[in-house]
């Protein structure tokens, strides 16, 4: 099974918040070979930006998260003219931000599973893929 985590679920491996614990969980089973999880290489900025200016975390704290990710081995997908277009296409069709939409479509790209904590996401998400609010 292929999932594809947003910056909403990923920031939770880093932050304890509601939610952490589901999303340990999924790195777990990640870890165990039970799923794969994909992200959009925008992920790689978006975590160190959140916990940078939105959590105030410590600039060694935010370096050190970012080689958790390296060592992790997620597998990272650059952008694509095709996937950048259905990212944009996405964005005018749902009204999301381009950066959420970039999740979507790698998403039906992939024929995945979304898994999100943003619940303006997953609704909009839900109409098109697979989707997994995390709770």
């Amino acid at each position: 099974m292929t999932l594809v985590l947003d910056a909403s679920v990923l920031l939770k491996w880093f932050v304890e918040e509601p939610g952490s614990e589901a999303a340990l969980g999924l790195k777990r089973r990640y870890l165990d070979g039970e799923v794969a999880i994909v992200i959009p290489d925008l992920a790689l900025y978006e975590i160190p930006n959140v916990l940078r200016f939105k959590r105030e975390v410590p600039e060694v704290e935010v370096k050190a998260a970012l080689r958790a990710f390296w060592t992790l081995g997620l597998e990272t997908v650059a952008p694509t003219e095709p996937l950048l277009e259905e990212a944009i296409h996405l964005s005018f069709a749902t009204g999301l931000s381009l950066y959420d939409c970039a999740y979507l479509a790698l998403t039906k790209e992939l024929d995945a599973t979304l898994i999100t904590a943003d619940t303006q996401l997953a609704r909009a998400a839900s109409r098109l893929v697979r989707t997994t609010v995390l709770r």
